[in-house]
């Protein structure tokens, strides 16, 4: 199975330490935010990576390569349109992704490979999304991205403003080609851009659904701001990844 990660975006809110660098390379603990993706991927098996990548892309190609310093194949996908939403990101994957199933994740959340090993270990043969019922972390909820998890164990509202909700989307996901057939139905541009939730609620209402793979408990953390990063660092220093 491949894995596709999204290195796309410019990482306004971690101005000014974007300006100069993409997002993905920014150093977390002592090393680039993107590397504790790779090696995640890398430590769960997943060895085969597409990397969509967009705002100052030569500079991430240049540093990663083809994977090989992390035992792992990379090609590339381009999103010219980053700016629109991270769902046009991941339909531009469309092409290198093929028939078959995908792990996706985001460069910018630090992931342990347990969430990876959960999802895998869950694959039913359908869209999947990471949940955390436990989160706490000021970056996991600032800005969280909340569901509503039903009792049969399937996503039936995504959202950052419903207000009924009993846990946070990771931002780890195992997507079959439908995701595609949702994107391209989507407006290019909605209220906040053409976000994969948009997708997530095209296949809710319109799909098969959405399962949720429960990974509470689990390491992870999206660094969106200077706040998060200087707080995730912190947890890092005590704390093993």
């Amino acid at each position: 199975m491949k894995g596709v990660i999204l290195a796309a975006g410019d990482g306004t809110r971690l101005a000014p330490l974007s300006f100069g660098l993409p997002k993905p390379l920014i150093t977390v603990a002592g090393k680039p935010m993107i590397e504790y993706t790779l090696e995640a991927f890398f430590e769960a098996g997943i060895r085969e990576l597409i990397l969509v990548v967009g705002y100052k892309m030569e500079m991430i190609m240049s540093y990663v390569g083809d994977g090989a310093r992390w035992g792992i194949r990379v090609d590339y996908a381009s999103n010219p349109d980053y700016e629109l939403g991270n769902a046009l990101s991941v339909y531009a994957a469309k092409r290198l992704v093929g028939d078959e199933p995908f792990v996706l994740s985001m460069a910018d959340h630090l992931i342990s490979p347990r969430i990876l090993r959960t999802l895998l270990a869950s694959e039913r043969g359908g869209d999947t999304l990471c949940v955390d019922r436990l989160a706490w972390a000021p970056p996991q909820i600032n800005d969280a991205t909340r569901v509503w998890v039903n009792k049969d164990g399937f996503v039936v509202r995504i959202g950052k403003r419903i207000e009924i909700w009993n846990a946070v989307d990771v931002g780890v996901f195992l997507l079959t080609p439908a995701i595609f057939v949702a994107i391209s139905h989507l407006p290019k541009a909605g209220d906040e851009g053409c976000g994969l939730s948009d997708g997530v609620r095209w296949l809710i209402e319109k799909g098969e659904g959405v399962r949720a793979c429960d990974v509470s408990g689990s390491f992870w953390m999206d660094v969106d701001t200077p706040e998060d990063l200087r707080y995730v660092e912190e947890i890092l220093s005590i704390k093993e990844f």
